[in-house]
């Protein structure tokens, strides 16, 4: 039979091997409820983003005092890339405001400045089915500006898979090349066409771009010449000895008119050509490069202003 003393010793023996579990029970407990704190912070944030600011969170539990409970728990349970409800206040913010363009839009069509940031909110969440669509309803009523081209024949080009992609982007290069007379437009256009050569009458189809552009702004002093290139280069890049004309027909065609840089191009033919160049494109290159001088101080006043 134990005595006093022996029992009295004992207890804290006891106590020592139950502590630790109890401290662990206690510890898994507080774990729960942090685990429970967590999930309905990130149920009421889900909550929030459906209904709106005018739910209240206190009619579903959720207490205001939870906050630094629940910042200490995200930081303290949370793995990266877990628990990541966090409502997003910012496209928030941009889906209300496509929502309100979208019905500006819908009651006067012809808000020019509404489509343009329609399309640039569009474009910024990602919604690429709605911008496209958004592009479109605005160039059947407007002309759209290079930018505004330029970007637009970019996503699409970034997404053209196939063939019938590639068709879509040129018909969308014919529409764009109709609303201005745009060199940079024409330049894309001629550049995106080669990446098509390898396709049934690719060849052709390059050629016929190029040549369009330049009877289309071939002529532009400042612009035109960056076209120029590109349609030499590429027939230099696919040099055969029935070519090489062609690349000589294109330096003599392009030294007759008055472009900037036109010294650099006459050298460049100089150094590439392996015969003299005729007296008659020197000719017309000297009228040319007197032309260009005449008209220079009109061009720079342009560009001044």
């Amino acid at each position: 039979m134990a005595t006093a003393a022996e029992t009295s010793a004992s207890e804290p023996e006891a106590e020592s091997k139950a502590g630790p579990k109890a401290d662990g029970e206690e510890d898994e407990v507080k774990a729960a409820r942090t685990r429970r704190k967590v999930l309905s912070r990130a149920v009421a944030a889900a909550t929030y983003k459906t209904m709106g600011p005018g739910w209240d969170q206190q009619e579903e539990g959720v207490s205001e005092s939870d906050g630094d409970e629940y910042a200490m728990a995200s930081s303290a349970e949370s793995s990266p890339g877990e628990y990541e409800w966090e409502y997003d206040e910012e496209e928030e913010k941009n889906q209300l405001e496509i929502e309100r363009l979208e019905e500006q839009l819908s009651i006067n069509v012809y808000d020019y400045n509404c489509h343009v940031d329609l399309i640039r909110l569009l474009r910024l969440e990602g919604e690429l089915t709605k911008v496209r669509m958004a592009r479109q309803k605005m160039s059947e009523i407007f002309p759209l500006t290079e930018e505004l081209w330029l970007e637009w024949l970019h996503d699409e080009i970034s997404m053209a898979q196939d063939g019938l992609d590639r068709e879509h982007v040129y018909d969308l290069f014919e529409k764009a090349v109709k609303d201005y007379i745009c060199p940079n437009i024409w330049l894309e256009y001629g550049q995106y066409s080669v990446g098509g050569i390898g396709q049934k009458g690719g060849l052709e189809k390059v050629r016929s771009v190029f040549e369009r552009a330049l009877s289309s702004v071939g002529l532009h002093m400042t612009k035109g010449l960056a076209l120029w290139e590109a349609y030499r280069e590429f027939e230099s890049a696919i040099v055969e000895a029935a070519r090489l004309e062609k690349v000589h027909s294109l330096f003599r065609r392009q030294l007759a008119i008055p472009l900037y840089d036109m010294e650099a191009t006459f050298a460049e033919y100089e150094e590439w050509s392996e015969d003299p160049i005729p007296e008659s494109v020197i000719q017309n290159y000297n009228k040319a490069l007197q032309q260009l001088e005449k008209y220079k101080p009109y061009e720079e006043a342009l560009v001044k202003k």
